[in-house]
């Protein structure tokens, strides 16, 4: 599997984490404008990347550090990438096409028709390995992941508000439909959490 390494200059200096808050709303109007790949990046480390090297601690605490979520980006309008799924590899920072294509519509059917997920210039995507934690937490295992992808998706708000862009969670879609579009299994491997993001 080809990988795209993402640039690496993470740090921007933008807003203090208390402005951040302050500001962090959910935005479902984006203007028709790409992405960059350094702000979409930025938004992958921030939300989930490696931010202790040692020992491989990231952005987002995992229970037992079992890191359970994968993060597919879909680029609708991402300056140097095609549109497509694709998988986000914390360990390098980098990304790797799954499926090429305009997923826009897909997108926005499955989430009950929104049409925040085919103005986005991108949608993270969150699913769940249950094995991960299962194996472990047994029964418990599901609510960890759960609030595993609240604590990602609180980062991509903080950072997405910082760099001037907007979000909005999204728990409101078709499983199946969803799933089917990611190429996942719905059982072993399924998607959980939806993150558009664009220029506001």
């Amino acid at each position: 599997m080809a990988k795209i390494e993402l640039p690496r200059e993470v740090g921007f200096g933008g807003l203090s984490v208390d402005r951040a808050i302050d500001s962090r709303r959910s935005e479902r109007e984006f203007k028709d404008m790409p992405l960059s790949l350094l702000e979409l990046s930025r938004l992958l480390h921030y939300a989930y990347g490696i931010t202790e090297k040692r020992e491989q601690l990231r952005a987002a605490p995992s229970a037992g550090a079992l890191y359970p979520i994968e993060i597919y980006p879909v680029a609708n309008n991402v300056e140097g990438l095609a549109q497509g799924i694709y998988r986000y590899f914390v360990a390098d920072h980098s990304l790797a096409l799954v499926r090429e294509g305009d997923f826009r519509h897909q997108m926005r059917h499955h989430a009950l028709g929104e049409e925040m997920m085919e103005r986005a210039s991108v949608v993270l995507v969150l699913s769940a390995v249950f094995e991960r934690s299962a194996w472990r937490y047994r029964e418990r295992a599901y609510r960890y992941i759960l609030l595993e992808a609240g604590h990602i998706s609180q980062n991509i708000y903080l950072v997405a508000t910082a760099l001037g862009l907007g979000t909005c969670a999204v728990g409101a879609f078709d499983d199946q439909g969803y799933n089917k579009i990611m190429g996942l299994d719905g059982k072993k491997e399924s998607v959980i959490y939806l993150m558009p993001v664009g220029k506001i």
